[in-house]
């Protein structure tokens, strides 16, 4: 049995990390089109591990204006502080806010935010499910997109592993299937 060493490893976070979203009809012109039509205001909508943080770092790359990054997740302890420290003392038109995980913030909390947000050229925001933002995307996943993936990443993988069944085990979580992924080609034999 050889041990492939962290960094070898196919499916490690930064190659995971390099990965670029695929879309399926839309295009990023089309997003950035949508979030246009909505007064700079939207949200990328999508399960666990569907691309919405991958989305959102293509679209702030191709946004004008100064990004503010936030990143809430069920582990940030006070959302609302955590995303406050993240602005700067005043958010002016030229800051374009990138929230990725707004469903961390409750009702009141949210409402909170956004006055603070209120003069930013841009606001983008990542979460599971509609209604605090119009929806400029909606991400999802298949099994093709995760063969696609998986062949990009490691070829000889894609040969061994039943994607549809590792799919269906993960409820279609893409990041999960990776990380499945990592374990089975950390000690090939």
């Amino acid at each position: 049995m050889t041990t492939v060493r962290p960094a070898d490893n196919p499916f490690a976070s930064a190659r995971i990390d390099g990965l670029t979203y695929r879309f399926d009809g839309d295009s990023v012109t089309t997003v950035l089109d949508r979030l246009v039509r909505h007064g700079s205001r939207g949200a990328v909508v999508g399960r666990h591990g569907s691309g919405k943080t991958t989305l959102l770092d293509t679209l702030a790359a191709r946004l004008s204006g100064e990004p503010v990054h936030i990143r809430l997740d069920a582990a940030t302890p006070q959302p609302l502080r955590a995303a406050r420290a993240a602005l700067p003392a005043r958010v002016e038109a030229r800051h374009a806010v990138l929230i990725d995980g707004a469903e961390q913030l409750g009702p009141i909390d949210w409402w909170r935010l956004c006055r603070r947000m209120r003069h930013a050229g841009v606001v983008v925001i990542t979460s599971h499910r509609t209604g605090r933002l119009p929806t400029i995307h909606e991400c999802a996943t298949t099994p093709a997109l995760l063969r696609e993936l998986v062949l990009e990443l490691d070829p000889a993988t894609a040969e061994t592993v039943d994607i549809c069944d590792l799919f269906d085990r993960h409820g279609g979580n893409l990041r999960q299937c990776f990380r499945e992924l990592y374990d089975h080609c950390s000690s090939r034999s």
